[in-house]
């Protein structure tokens, strides 16, 4: 595994939950738990699923570049996407709260290298319907879209939507390359996250964290991705700020070390979300799915 750095420490930036919100969720907590301590486990398990939604979501805009819009029904819910470009596809695949929108930077490159940039939201994300979503049900979606546009040459994936990709390449998913950035590692390590973010400590944080792995099924060591890594052959680059706040390092860089001849590259002051618009990281990722030399890691 190797490691190299991008970007300075001066275009740092964190993205923080609104401490007020959650201060208050917290009180409510602890008021219905005195009560209701069961159900209120229960739905602390059940908002793990639950992501935030833009009230708004803004499909992405690529300018100079004719964009086609599609839909296609998968994990019970109905994906909008969109795509650019007449080559081999490469699919975008946001996070945990994230859209397509945020990998519009990676579409005129990969077109400009001959290939075809396929973006879409996720169940529950964006434009697409529902409310509730898994890391399964992520992976049921990348596969649904593969199957649309054919086995696709890459695949560049940011956050939740690295280890779902995983999952999908365990699940049967064809592709010729990986890009992932930021990608989360250990399931269970932000099951407890969420859990002690909520207020909950000790057997009753455990049983939120357990009412978690029951949505999920198996146990949480069949979703630790870089256990699943270990038997898959196609390349991989994993592209992480040392810095990150939401994902730790720590996590690209065990995926990484696990993946047999994936490379690591360890980005400084990019943080979680501005990777995916640095023109140094985007510039890395499609020279990687192009098979070409990058500057940047010579």
């Amino acid at each position: 595994m190797e490691s190299f750095a991008i970007g300075s420490a001066s275009n740092s930036t964190i993205v923080r939950p609104e401490a007020w919100k959650l201060r208050l969720l917290r009180r409510a907590l602890r008021k219905t738990a005195a009560v209701a301590p069961s159900a209120t486990e229960r739905w602390a398990a059940r908002r793990f699923f639950t992501p935030r939604r833009l009230r708004r979501p803004a499909p992405p805009e690529v300018p100079g570049l004719a964009r086609r819009a599609w839909s296609l029904a998968a994990a019970g819910q109905r994906l909008a996407g969109w795509s650019w470009g007449e080559g081999r596809p490469v699919l975008l695949v946001h996070g945990w709260e994230g859209q397509a929108a945020q990998l519009a930077a990676f579409v005129p490159p990969l077109v400009a290298a001959g290939l075809r940039a396929v973006a879409f939201d996720m169940p529950a994300h964006g434009a697409s319907t529902g409310r509730r979503a898994t890391a399964l049900d992520f992976a049921a979606s990348i596969r649904a879209v593969a199957e649309l546009t054919g086995p696709p040459a890459g695949v560049v994936a940011h956050s939740l939507g690295g280890a779902a990709t995983v999952y999908a390449l365990r699940q049967g998913l064809r592709a010729e390359r990986v890009v992932l950035l930021a990608p989360g590692a250990e399931p269970l390590e932000f099951a407890w996250i969420m859990a002690h973010a909520l207020g909950f400590r000790g057997a009753a944080a455990a049983r939120v964290v357990e009412g978690i792995r029951g949505e999920i099924g198996g146990a949480w060591e069949d979703w630790s991705v870089p256990r699943l890594a270990r038997d898959l052959d196609l390349p991989a680059l994993v592209l992480h700020d040392a810095a990150d706040r939401e994902v730790p390092f720590e996590h690209g860089r065990r995926l990484a070390a696990a993946w047999p001849g994936a490379r690591c590259v360890r980005l400084d002051g990019l943080g979680h979300r501005r990777l995916l618009r640095d023109p140094g990281v985007i510039a890395e990722a499609v020279g990687f799915l192009a098979a070409r030399d990058c500057a940047l890691a010579a």
